[in-house]
């Protein structure tokens, strides 16, 4: 990713715990009755009456007389203590898929140096963290300055807090006054999601699996007590009507799949698949149409079924790496960093310069796969203009038949007002290079669902090393995998970078190797098809700023590690490929994910403890087999009562097999 300090500053702050002061109006209980537009959500929002629907910590802000933006009071807080964090907030009543606006007036005295005082909006879901805002805070000594950001609450939300704060480390005195959040747009009631066929609508002649939609519903308050209608209809490319479905939904909170048996035997050619969605009331409220492309052979690179890659025929799992300049692309680095148990590199470097096709040239003979960055040839960034998309078809003609290329890179973290110029990038790929597909990576987690259309491959990066835990490795996992609807690949962006390169006075804290493969097994557990780590280059440099930091020395102890782990990985890709999954009667809440895959005669548990303390989880084994071997690597085992309970170290990590009885 191509991070700047606004960026840091939303990824970098990460509350560790949901016990902040939640609502707790389940997602499922959820009916749109949203407050009119213009209402404040926020409560007391100017402090007038005092603490009020606050949740203020003892001994820390308080609402003072004689100092405010509008009224008579503002809440004050100063903190000399450096190591003190505190969060002033309340719930906020929203629903899945509103957008909000939030602003805030904030005056400071001596606020910290780059990050100062400002204000945050997080989701969670059954107390997990799902996301959230985190915008440009306000530092140094300034008079009332009025901040502003909007956030869409993630689909899966079944609470949001809204919150007041001075950053993490940051000493000074701040005053807050005249908080107003409004809904400013509500989810439509109905979205569908074509989840099969799921590579571009592609399918392979002679392959009758259903075709299916995953609906989603959101019950309107004026619905009659009647059926949702919806209706499917197949068309050939001369407009004749092939195939007409029509099925009836309960109109229930939630998603509900709508399979379709699709005609027998036919032919190679391109097909429309259209869909018509009626309101209990009788009332078109969607109507929406897919290509289906009915193909003599699949691509060379595809998404298939389950979210993976193919590549020539085979399942392939990118382990990938982002680069800096195009001296990392030279010999020396693409061998070093094969060597390193690395398979993908991508870097920014090339885009529409020259040298792209040696590039690729090189990188094949290092046997690396390359995942092209078109990322910033659009309209609008840096020095492209309208012809920016003539531009990036150039380039996907040139090297669309390069054997080494993945996939395209279409986007870094392009917030959603460019998704009409995103669509007509996808679009460009789609048709000019039907061989290889699309991939994004953002940032806004709550708006990610609406990227569904405009790429084959979604990712996050949730760079969790410097937070109390690791846990969003998972979650943010999680929260792709819920967008993706099982009918995209899924690769995540770990971190091991250090945030010191990035963060003025920042103290280094480089991820260990503990801290690194964690991070693997996490994403892994919860679904990740590939991993994409960020950043190869900024591994030589020691602290802000990175060009007068440059440590090559730290570069190979670091590197070590790196490759250590990436090799570790490499060696366990091979039965996550293979996708025998086996489910495991886990408990409905454990500090330690858990997954298990079936390797020939072996079970492959996979663990990963996410904190930094020593965590246990224990379960009943899958029928059929046994400990063997009690300790494996980080994790210990033991065998009590029909259960077992593995033991792993703080950060700890691994596979332990299970033996056929």
């Amino acid at each position: 990713m191509k991070i700047s300090i606004s960026h840091i500053a939303q990824k970098y702050f990460y509350i560790a715990t949901a016990a902040i002061f939640l609502s707790t109006l389940p997602a499922c209980a959820q009916v749109n009755t949203n407050a009119t537009a213009g209402t404040n959500l926020i409560q007391n929002g100017g402090f007038e009456n005092g603490a009020a629907h606050w949740k203020i910590p003892a001994n820390t802000a308080e609402v003072v007389n004689g100092v405010a933006h509008s009224g008579n009071y503002s809440l004050y807080y100063s903190n000399e203590d450096r190591s003190q964090y505190k969060l002033f907030s309340q719930p906020i009543k929203v629903h899945p898929g509103e957008r909000i606006e939030m602003s805030v007036w904030v005056k400071g005295e001596n606020v910290g140096s780059v990050r100062g005082a400002g204000f945050f909006a997080e989701s969670y879901s059954s107390g997990k963290f799902l996301g959230g805002a985190y915008p440009r805070t306000k530092s140094g000594t300034f008079d009332w300055t009025e901040l502003k950001a909007s956030y869409t609450i993630p689909p899966s939300a079944q609470s949001t807090t809204f919150g007041l704060y001075l950053e993490r480390n940051v000493t000074g005195k701040a005053w807050f006054d005249d908080i107003n959040v409004q809904v400013v747009s509500q989810p439509a009631a109905f979205e569908s999601f074509l989840t099969s066929p799921n590579y571009r609508g592609m399918v392979k002649q002679g392959d009758n699996s259903p075709w299916k939609y995953s609906l989603r519903i959101r019950p309107q308050s004026d619905w009659s007590a009647a059926d949702v209608t919806v209706k499917n209809e197949l068309t050939n490319a001369q407009g004749k009507v092939l195939l007409q479905k029509e099925t009836k939904v309960a109109p229930q909170e939630g998603e509900t799949q709508i399979a379709i048996t699709p005609p027998q035997n036919l032919p190679v050619g391109e097909y429309t698949l259209s869909q018509t969605i009626i309101d209990p009331n009788g009332k078109v409220q969607l109507t929406q149409s897919s290509p289906i492309q009915i193909v003599a052979q699949m691509p060379k690179v595809y998404i298939d079924k389950d979210g993976f890659t193919v590549f020539d025929g085979k399942r392939f799992f990118p382990m990938g790496v982002y680069l800096g300049g195009t001296k990392d692309t030279d010999d020396a680095n693409l061998q070093q960093i094969k060597e390193g148990g690395f398979n993908t590199v991508l870097t920014y470097s090339y885009g529409n310069n020259k040298g792209s096709e040696e590039y690729l040239d090189r990188a094949q003979q290092h046997d690396l796969k390359v995942i092209y960055s078109l990322k910033d040839i659009y309209p609008g960034l840096g020095k492209y203009g309208d012809d920016a998309i003539n531009i990036a078809t150039q380039f996907v003609d040139l090297l669309k038949d390069k054997p080494a290329l993945l996939a395209w890179y279409t986007n870094d973290e392009l917030h959603p007002e460019w998704l009409p110029k995103l669509e007509k990038t996808y679009q460009m790929v789609e048709q000019s290079d039907p061989n290889h597909p699309a991939f994004q990576v953002l940032s806004e987690k709550g708006t990610i669902e609406k990227y569904f259309n405009v790429t084959d491959v979604l990712g996050l990066d949730p760079y969790p090393v410097g937070n109390p835990d690791l846990t969003i490795s998972s979650t943010y996992t999680d929260f792709v995998k819920d967008a993706v609807h099982g009918a995209r690949g899924i690769w995540m962006v770990p971190q091991i970078m250090d945030w010191a390169v990035y963060r003025k006075n920042q103290k280094p804290n480089p991820p260990t190797l503990d801290e690194m493969r964690n991070q693997a097994y996490q994403s892994i557990i919860h679904g990740a098809t590939g991993l994409i780590w960020y950043s190869y280059y900024d591994l030589r440099y020691k602290q802000y700023p990175r060009d007068q930091n440059l440590d090559m020395t730290l570069f190979q102890q670091r590197w070590k590690d790196v490759s250590a782990m990436a090799q570790e990985i490499d060696q366990i890709t091979p039965v996550i490929l293979e996708d025998q999954k086996v489910l495991l009667d886990l408990p409905a809440k454990s500090d330690v994910e858990a997954a298990a895959w079936k390797q020939g005669n072996q079970l492959a548990l996979l663990f990963a403890n996410p904190y930094y303390a020593t965590k246990s989880i224990t379960f009943a084994l899958p029928q059929g087999w046994m400990i063997k071997d009690a300790e494996q690597g980080q994790i210990k085992s033991t065998f009590a009562n029909g259960k077992a309970t593995f033991t792993l170290s703080t950060i700890g990590s691994g596979v332990f097999y299970l033996e056929k009885k």
